[in-house]
């Protein structure tokens, strides 16, 4: 970030500085194109951290792998009230299987703060995302223990 500061700051001094007009616009675009990039790492770096944020780590047992269902990527978003009560988990099904699921949150003292249950079906080989809506009041953070089962 402060390099781009930086390279914000400099933009006056080459305007004031610079004899003929071809030059100035060449140092304007070389000086916009690096805080350009500048900034555009920062954005990436920043977006990386949220997805870092807001990837949860989620436990089921064992039977639902030889049930056929595989849980892959899982991240945390917000439903319209604005807490992070929306769990999405990425499903893939290496047998055909349908039935119900239970994903349940746990906080930092393992009391239950959260559960939501969703009916799936899935064929041999497909995948899907499964969408676990919980009530407005569970607010799911990135250090708290998930289950399905």
């Amino acid at each position: 970030m402060t390099k781009a500061l930086s390279y914000f700051l400099v933009l006056p001094l080459v305007l004031l500085f610079s004899c003929s007009g071809h030059s100035v616009k060449e140092k304007i675009n070389t000086v916009g194109d690096a805080a350009g990039q500048t900034a555009g790492e920062f954005f990436k770096g920043v977006g990386k951290g949220v997805d870092k944020i807001l990837e949860v780590k989620i436990t089921a047992p064992a039977f639902i792998a030889e049930k056929g269902l595989q849980l892959g990527k899982s991240t945390v978003t917000s439903a319209n009230e604005g807490t992070d009560n929306v769990l999405n988990v990425y499903a893939i099904f290496t047998k055909a299987f349908s039935g119900k699921l239970t994903a349940k949150v746990f906080d930092l003292k393992n009391n239950e703060i959260g559960r939501a249950a969703v009916e799936i079906t899935g064929k041999a080989d497909d995948a899907q995302y499964i969408t676990f809506e919980f009530d407005k009041h569970t607010n799911i953070d990135s250090d708290f223990k998930i289950t399905i089962e």
